[in-house]
């Protein structure tokens, strides 16, 4: 089993508008939630069980959240994207462990449902959004 220190490997790559070119994003995230796959249990136990079974039902949409330094940078900054996107679905792609060939990749449409900006006093300038998915998603290799 390869285990990989994803800290400076992992590509996050969003399209700014719906439909448009997928962009790399990760020089804007410091933090992001848990991604992946799940799927709700069905009871698929019958009379004659000893045990409660269960069978998979439809995949679960994952929510998450990424957080970062916010940055205005007009057309590829999280503000120019986001600040105009809530209520919208984008393509988001996810790759943990770099781009390479044979590595993996997590594609899936998200709809985007909260952007906010957070600052206190004597702290950096945040920008936090809220990703909802919308569709299977497809794990492949490059």
């Amino acid at each position: 089993m390869a285990v990989f220190k994803v800290a400076g490997n992992t590509v996050i790559r969003i399209d700014a508008s719906a439909g448009g070119t997928l962009n790399a994003f990760t020089q804007y995230v410091k933090e992001m939630d848990a991604f992946g796959r799940q799927y709700e249990p069905l009871d698929d136990t019958h009379f004659d069980d000893t045990v409660e079974r269960v069978i998979p039902g439809i995949e679960t949409a994952q929510e998450i959240t990424l957080r970062g330094a916010f940055d205005d940078t007009a057309t590829t900054g999280p503000d120019a994207i986001f600040s105009t996107a809530v209520g919208t679905v984008l393509t988001f792609e996810y790759n943990p462990v770099g781009t390479a060939a044979g590595k993996r990749r997590l594609t899936t449409e998200m709809l985007v449902v909260s952007y906010h900006i957070v600052g206190e006093v004597k702290s950096e300038v945040m920008y936090e959004v809220k990703l909802r998915q919308e569709t299977a998603m497809t794990i492949s290799t490059i």
